[in-house]
């Protein structure tokens, strides 16, 4: 069994963890590409313990809550075409001057514009123009580095996160990740220039589904993921998430 603790640097909403953030941190227990399913949100400052499964897998506990659970996973991408570098400077620019949806938690760890560069990632992925592909440009500083000088996979897996919130386009509507499955094909250094990039996929009632991948300055795929979004229709839960993150 092993034990983590998120900070509250690394909060979605101010009161729990980025959904990516977290998932990368207990997909750590699988040798490979993994896939987690969240099942509350995961606390700050408390020791969440990832243990294996009874099902197999593993699981992410804190005190009697069950916070997800980790499998083995496959992903597949099939990225539109990404737009060149201008598009994406304007999907950035016209990130900054939208609201509501998602940008509804403006102190999350990767996406809130609330944060100051060195402390969130702030990875600002709006739509870019003529295409269906929501991105950024994202530079990893050093902070974000493991003991081997590259960036920790938990910091790719938050990378991932955000933008697939943003590619739904679904205006004023609040989502929360519900599942995140990632591969990483390579941890870059930091100082380099990647782009965030992600696209819808489908939507099934309530059920979100977006895919993203981080592009080199080659532009060539180091990590990917397929996430769901569940869209929240509960008026007491959307208003007391706008109240905590005010």
């Amino acid at each position: 069994m092993r034990t983590v603790v998120i900070d509250k640097r690394f909060c979605g909403p101010k009161s729990s963890g980025n959904g990516g953030y977290c998932a990368g941190l207990f997909a750590r227990e699988v040798d490979g590409p993994a896939a987690v399913m969240l099942k509350a949100p995961p606390p700050l400052d408390t020791p969440i313990d990832l243990r294996a499964g009874e099902d197999g897998g593993f699981e992410a506990v804190a005190g009697d809550t069950l916070i997800a659970k980790i499998e083995p996973a496959e992903v597949t991408v099939s990225p539109p075409p990404i737009p060149d570098d201008a598009g994406v400077a304007r999907g950035h620019d016209d990130f900054l001057k939208a609201e509501g949806g998602h940008q509804l938690i403006p102190y999350c760890f990767v996406c809130g514009k609330e944060r100051a560069p060195g402390d969130g990632l702030r990875i600002f992925s709006g739509p870019c123009p003529d295409s269906p592909v929501n991105a950024d440009f994202w530079t990893p500083r050093e902070d974000l580095a493991g003991e081997d000088g590259l960036v920790r996979p938990e910091f790719l897996w938050a990378a991932l996160d955000c933008p697939t919130a943003y590619a739904l386009r679904v205006g004023d509507t609040f989502t929360l990740l519900g599942r995140m499955a990632a591969e990483i094909f390579r941890r870059p250094k930091p100082g380099e220039r990647l782009i965030a990039a992600a696209w819808r996929e489908r939507q099934d009632g309530r059920k979100h589904f977006s895919s993203s991948v981080l592009l080199d300055e080659t532009r060539e795929i180091i990590a990917a993921a397929n996430t769901l979004w569940i869209e929240l229709k509960d008026p007491a839960l959307i208003e007391k998430l706008r109240r905590e993150n005010a």
